[in-house]
């Protein structure tokens, strides 16, 4: 049986073992409602969208994990707006959903049509409007990262009622694990070592935060050593130095680049430093989405 955007939306909620839902139904969030109804979590009605968010933000302080708080569109979206902005400047970590008029009316003075993501953005850690119900599971588990990360704070998505009641062909993701930000383990590096070892094809893809003076000496002494293959971005080029050219396969980026496209793309392990998404996306030259990356940066991931 076809799965529709609520019943990602609800698996999304279960794979990161949210134990309650504070909230007040209506027409353009009825989807979830009834998907929760079936599936849980639990559902805790309120009598007012504020006080939802207030709950929510209590057990986002209790447990540390965001608490969920649902809301339909218009005033059930904008009553969220002062237990959201609490738990901002708070840093009680607390994800909010609410509905939205369908795409086709979203320029339009329909009923409850309003700006979501703008009127939420000065007050949450992040505030976006989904537009593609294929990518609701995934901007679920950045917006749960995003409010649980410090400073912890309120994230939100407003979602339009048809991106909710559309047809989804992929699966909900299980949560990201906060990465820890900082000097790496020796067990770490140790781990990565072994990776490597195993791998058949590993790649270095070098991005834009990689070309930092000590950055750069570093990766140039592991290259030297030992002889990993190379793709830059172009924001990150000169890195690899002309004494090591015979280990570099070009840059890759929105001109792309046969050879560095191939290499990836062949590749059982790429090994991503100082690579952000903004200079080459990853569904570019990751389009199966099945490729291994490890990420090694100054700032955390996305999906």
């Amino acid at each position: 049986m076809s799965k529709k955007g609520s019943d990602i939306i609800v698996e999304s909620l279960i794979n990161h073992e949210v134990p309650y839902i504070f909230g007040i139904p209506g027409a353009k969030i009825d989807g979830v409602f009834d998907a929760l109804v079936d599936k849980g979590p639990e559902l805790i009605l309120a009598r007012h969208e504020q006080n939802a968010a207030f709950m929510a933000q209590g057990i986002g302080r209790l447990t540390g994990e965001p608490g969920l708080v649902i809301a339909t569109s218009g005033p059930g979206a904008s009553n969220l707006a002062t237990g959201l902005v609490t738990a901002t400047a708070e840093g009680d970590p607390v994800l909010a959903l609410a509905g939205q008029v369908k795409r086709s009316d979203l320029s339009k003075l329909t009923h409850q049509s309003m700006n979501n993501a703008a009127l939420f953005s000065p007050i949450t850690k992040f505030s976006t409007e989904i537009q593609d119900p294929e990518t609701l599971s995934e901007n679920i588990a950045n917006a749960y990262r995003i409010a649980k990360t410090a400073k912890k704070g309120a994230t939100f998505l407003s979602i339009p009622q048809d991106v909710t009641d559309s047809p989804v062909t992929g699966e909900a993701i299980k949560p990201l694990s906060a990465p820890k930000l900082g000097h790496a383990s020796a067990e770490t590096i140790a781990a990565l070592a072994e990776r490597i070892k195993q791998a058949k094809l590993p790649v270095l893809l070098l991005g834009m935060r990689a070309s930092a003076r000590k950055v750069t000496a570093a990766i140039r002494e592991l290259v030297a050593i030992t002889g990993l293959p190379v793709v830059e971005t172009f924001q990150g080029a000169g890195i690899i130095s002309k004494e090591l050219e015979e280990h570099f396969f070009g840059r890759v980026g929105l001109f792309r680049n046969q050879p560095g496209d191939r290499l990836l793309k062949r590749s059982d392990l790429v090994i991503a430093i100082g690579y952000d998404p903004i200079e080459y996306e990853a569904r570019n030259w990751n389009a199966e989405k099945d490729a291994r990356v490890i990420v090694i940066d100054e700032v955390q991931m996305e999906i």
